[in-house]
């Protein structure tokens, strides 16, 4: 049966011993990648939040189709078996032609959790659900207790052209890869080798890559060696040449064998999936919930931890007592929100302001994306009381956090309220969305708790992924292309442009880019209402603060909001401490004695962490760690010693 292009270069290039390379995905190859199997390609005039749904569905049957062949899936099935003690059968067999005969992306998610619940009790190696959310074991978890984004690879060396690299790995513990350029510097030819290797160990999987292209390697004892040829014709920009002669193809190892891999990546879109594919109203499954809240408590491990609430419903709190400016957090446990708080340092995955119109009316307002689970796009008011309806249907944990009554009597409600209409409609800030949170070169990017933190997202990936991507898929720069140009004061550059622009002509290295801080008085090429339009590029937290600033929250001080992320806004000491605790409602002490906020509605509890402690100050979350490698979080207060912050 057929294999996708993707898998089946994968799969040759592994078995091959000699290797022309890179495979480079243009933009024509992905989009014939979209339409397979009766998909939808992607258009330039769509915006992210349509495309991301396109790619999730069309991945969501690539791996249906993946799972029709046999070549496929033999090493996970026969690695699954031997961890588990057990022979593949003819149950199996049965299984997988059923997931690939799935109709529909929802159906196929029915089917693997089904499916994955099943191997679970007779393997006792799969997933596990127990009573309580605590009870849940990821898939192999007593062997591997980390497999969430357990596929991100480690950099251990650069093949240059001339020299050599060395580094250890689990499998062998002596590797080398010597390189030499041809004459005008076209082909690299690299030599890999393997020596004291384990042959009991499946081998080594390795990420050869680029900013335009990647090939895949694997060495163990039985194919100790490999020769790579990396071809930069010379009719390839000046970019892509820059690349490879300064900072060479990058030698990423994996953390883990093929077997160990594939459920590291079933388990990460486990968190994902089932909540992004479905139909408005989308409910997240228990399953999907309870893999949410075993990532938070192993990831990020902020205390206290998420557990199921007694009263699974709206708190019957009065909504009198919500005014203007008052702060509501909210985490939906979708993969989403748990990722984005992971790498913030924040509870929460989302951030709303609530604000009374002159006629007291409440309102909710907010940035956010229209999906499976909201029905409105962009910066939006929606009357309280069918929010609350919204968000108790589309599972939000929400929070209250009641703005300190000295800090509310000095807001500009007038100034907020019309600061809010010139912006209404405006998409969710996808340009931006990752930059104010970016204040340092390698403090901000998240780890796995896999080898003592020392897993992590680093720039050596982001550097060269965006380049990739952005040339593959039209309109999937947009989370970064203005963003970098406006820090570099460029238009219209491509990733690997600007890496080379910034470190030729400005004479700065390409992975300061992200730290330059966002200015609050720029404006983006985005959309309003669904038509081309120029302003502001604002995520939830961002707008939240802004509708802030509007009403003179920070007269007086030089604060960009587009630096600021969730735990930023509720950080700061703005809250009233007399609503804290025993202040609380007494309904609000009934429903959840333990917390020191308000929690409205939601399954589980959501305890906002580093509550009311800020004090506002100039420049303030301009230059924050959040993450120390090998350590893991630094959350605040630790984050927020130094006076630069």
């Amino acid at each position: 049966m057929r294999t996708t292009l993707l898998a089946a270069a994968v799969l040759a290039t592994m078995a091959s011993a000699d290797v022309t390379g890179p495979w480079r995905v243009t933009e024509e190859v992905f989009q014939d990648f979209m339409r397979q199997d009766g998909g939808e390609p992607l258009y330039k005039w769509e915006d992210f939040g349509t495309q991301r749904m396109k790619v999730i569905k069309r991945f969501t049957a690539w791996a249906a189709d993946n799972l029709k062949d046999e070549s496929s899936i033999y090493n996970v099935m026969t690695w699954i078996g031997r961890k588990a003690g057990i022979v593949t059968g003819t149950t199996v067999q049965e299984d997988l032609e059923s997931l690939a005969a799935s109709n529909t992306p929802a159906e196929f998610v029915t089917k693997a959790q089904a499916a994955a619940k099943k191997y679970s009790a007779i393997m006792k190696r799969g997933a596990t659900f127990g009573k309580e959310p605590e009870d849940f074991v990821p898939i192999n978890g007593a062997e591997n207790p980390y497999p969430y984004f357990g596929f991100l690879p480690k950099l251990k060396g650069r093949a240059m052209g001339s020299g050599s690299a060395t580094w250890e790995s689990a499998a062998c513990k002596s590797n080398t890869a010597t390189s030499t350029w041809n004459s005008d510097k076209t082909v690299m030819t690299i030599e890999l080798s393997a020596d004291q290797c384990d042959p009991s160990h499946s081998g080594d999987v390795y990420l050869f890559i680029t900013v335009d292209g990647f090939a895949v390697e694997k060495l163990s004892a039985d194919k100790p060696k490999k020769t790579v040829h990396w071809l930069v014709p010379a009719e390839f920009k000046k970019s892509i040449h820059y690349d490879a002669e300064t900072k060479g193809v990058r030698i990423m190892g994996f953390l883990h064998d093929e077997g160990q891999l594939m459920i590291d990546l079933l388990e990460t879109v486990l968190l994902f999936l089932q909540p992004g594919i479905g139909s408005y109203p989308d409910f997240p499954s228990e399953d999907a919930m309870i893999r949410n809240i075993y990532f938070l408590t192993n990831y990020q491990r902020m205390q206290p931890f998420m557990k199921a609430r007694v009263h699974k419903n709206i708190t019957e709190l009065n909504s009198d007592l919500i005014q203007s400016g008052d702060f509501i957090g909210v985490i939906r446990l979708d993969g989403l929100d748990p990722m984005l708080g992971w790498g913030m340092g924040s509870a929460t995955g989302h951030t709303t302001v609530a604000m009374r119109d002159p006629s007291g009316a409440l309102w909710v307002t907010e940035s956010t994306v229209n999906s499976s689970y909201w029905p409105t796009n962009g910066i939006q008011r929606t009357p309280y009381d069918l929010w609350m309806k919204q968000a108790l249907a589309a599972g939000y944990n929400a929070v209250w956090a009641p703005m300190d009554p000295v800090v509310r009597a000095k807001l500009n409600q007038t100034a907020m309220w019309e600061f809010f209409f010139e912006n209404e409609g405006f998409d969710y800030g996808f340009p931006n969305m990752l930059w104010g949170w970016v204040d340092t070169e390698e403090s901000n990017y998240p780890c796995t708790p896999a080898e003592g933190y020392s897993q992590c997202l680093t720039w050596e990936i982001i550097e060269v992924l965006f380049s990739i991507v952005g040339g593959a898929s039209p309109g999937a720069d947009v989370i970064w292309s203005q963003a970098w140009n406006k820090r570099l004061n460029t238009t219209g550059l491509s990733a690997d442009d600007l890496y080379m622009y910034a470190e030729t002509q400005l004479n700065i290295s390409a992975r300061t880019i992200p730290t330059i801080v966002e200015q609050d008085s720029w404006v983006y090429n985005t959309s309003r209402n669904y038509k081309p339009a120029v302003g502001k590029s604002m995520v939830c937290c961002v707008f939240v603060c802004n509708m802030w600033k509007a009403g003179g929250l920070f007269d007086g001080k030089t604060v960009n909001c587009a630096e600021m992320t969730n735990v930023d806004d509720y950080d700061q000491a703005i809250f009233n401490k007399a609503m804290m605790n025993g202040g609380r409602p007494e309904v609000c002490q009934t429903y959840d004695p333990e917390n020191e906020n308000c929690q409205m509605v939601g399954p589980f509890t959501l305890n906002l962490n580093s509550y009311n402690k800020a004090p506002i100050y100039d420049h303030q979350c301009e230059r924050c760690p959040s993450w120390q490698q090998g350590v893991g979080p630094d959350y605040w207060p630790a984050g927020k010693q130094d006076a630069t912050c």
